[in-house]
Parts: C-alpha cells; structure tokens; sequence
C-alpha cells in the first residue's frame, strides 16, 4: 500500500461530486493501523493517527477513506480541530457547501488562530465566491511570521486573487511565494496563468517552461501550453504537437480536450 504523507491540503481545483458513503462499512485498511493498535495508543493519539490517515487519502482523492478516518478521529476527541477541517475541506470537494461550513465554524472555534485551518477556510471561502472575507482570512495567515508554510499559503492566496481577475495581486503573491520557494511549480504555472491573462506571451512561454522542466503537466497545464505556444510568433512546433498529444492521449476525457477537438482558441 503506498505510503501516506500528510501534507496541507489545497483545493483550488475541485473534483466532481460524488455519491460517498455515511457509515464505516467496507474500508479495509487495517494494515496501516495494526502497529498503533498493538501499541496501545491513547484516545487522542489515535485520533490524531486517523486524522492523518484521513488527511493522506483527501490528498489521495480517496473520499470514502478519508471519511471514514475522519470521523473516527473526530468520535475519538470531538474537540479535535484538525480533524474538523479536513472535513471541511472534504466536504467542499464533494460539493457539500453547507457541510463543509458546519465543519471549519467547529474547527475555529476550537482553534481560532490555527494557520492551516485559516488557510483552508480562506481558500473554501474563495470557492464559494467570498473574495473578500477570504482575503481578510489568508491575511491572518500571512501575516503571521512563524507560520512554517507560508509559501503554501502566498500561492492560496495568489490562486484566489487570479480566480478574481486580481491580476497585480495575483502576480505580487506569486513572486513571494517564489522568493521563499524558487522552484515551486504551483507558483510558476500560475506566474504563467497571470501573464498569459494579461496577454504577455513571451513572459508566459518563459514561466511555463520553467514549470515544465520540473513537473508532470494536467491536462489545465497542458491546455495553458497549447495556447501559450499559439500566441507567440515563432513557437516551438514540437513542443506544440508533442502538448496537443499528450493532452489527447493522457486526458481524453477533460474539458480540456473537447476545447481542443472543438477549435478552441483561448484558455
């Protein structure tokens, strides 16, 4: 079974809805937890275990697991604040606003000042359109200067103002991002997004290559490619077939790849 890393959770691209059962039935899962229950963990230590176990299968895109984990955690210690927002997070990706509001208001509560849970609540807040309040709230993390992931939470941030057309504040928290991690490819592609939209091409072409030399490209990235490379006087036509085939072999099923079939000019 692949090992789970529990990592800070960001959800600025959400996955489709669907059906994610209630109850603790049919997970077999056991083989990650024997060595905590042979050792006889306390309640909250085993609390904190399925919280990141839940948090590693949200990560994974596996929901069933992750709900499972999650509210065994929180059956352990109800007051575990964590665990509340990694259901708030889950339930946003399952297209469960309200849910997922009932879970963060139960972790601040909790944890008022917790920066991995602000940072979560800011960007389920940027998803339901809240630009604003969400602002407010990615502040709060920003500015707090012992926060150890603070790259994560500048390209939150920079994610939701693009999201917004907010283009110079997009662009200023990338650089920041960028400062502290050079090499992040979350924050290049979105240097290339932020340039792309604002009709630089080259500038764009020049952050999407950067980002490109180190990552394995979507199908969002490759359709940023195509049309990157369309723009520009002289693109690379190699480059430019090898994205258009590897979009339409890798992903044949995205939007992305009806844009394609359908003549689609603009990202």
């Amino acid at each position: 079974m692949k090992k789970i890393m529990v990592i800070l959770l960001s959800v600025y691209a959400l996955n489709a809805c669907q059906s994610t059962p209630l109850d603790d039935n049919g997970a077999d899962d056991s083989g990650l937890e024997v060595r905590y229950s042979e050792a006889k963990e306390s309640d909250n230590r085993v609390a904190s275990l399925n919280a990141q176990l839940g948090a590693g299968y949200l990560a994974q895109g596996e929901y069933e697991r992750a709900l499972i984990k999650l509210n065994k955690s929180i059956r352990l210690d109800p007051n575990y604040a964590l665990a509340h927002s990694y259901l708030g997070v889950l339930y946003s990706r399952l297209e469960r606003p309200n849910k997922a509001e009932q879970q963060f208001d139960k972790a601040l509560k909790l944890a008022p000042h917790a920066p991995s849970i602000l940072n979560n609540y800011a960007i389920f807040l940027c998803e339901q359109k809240q630009f604003e309040e969400s602002r407010k709230i990615f502040s709060k993390v920003l500015n707090n200067p012992v926060y150890a992931n603070r790259a994560n939470a500048y390209q939150s941030a920079a994610w939701c103002a693009l999201s917004n057309d907010k283009l110079d504040m997009s662009e200023s928290l990338y650089r920041k991002a960028l400062v502290l991690n050079p090499n992040s490819s979350r924050s290049l592609l979105g240097m290339a997004k932020v340039n792309y939209k604002r009709g630089d091409y080259y500038f764009s072409w020049n952050y999407f290559e950067r980002y490109y030399r180190s990552s394995i490209p979507d199908a969002d990235a490759l359709w940023l490619g195509i049309n990157i490379l369309n723009q520009l006087d002289d693109p690379d036509l190699n480059t430019l077939s090898s994205f258009e085939l590897q979009l339409k072999s890798k992903y044949p099923d995205t939007d992305e790849t009806k844009w394609f079939y359908q003549g689609k000019q603009e990202y």
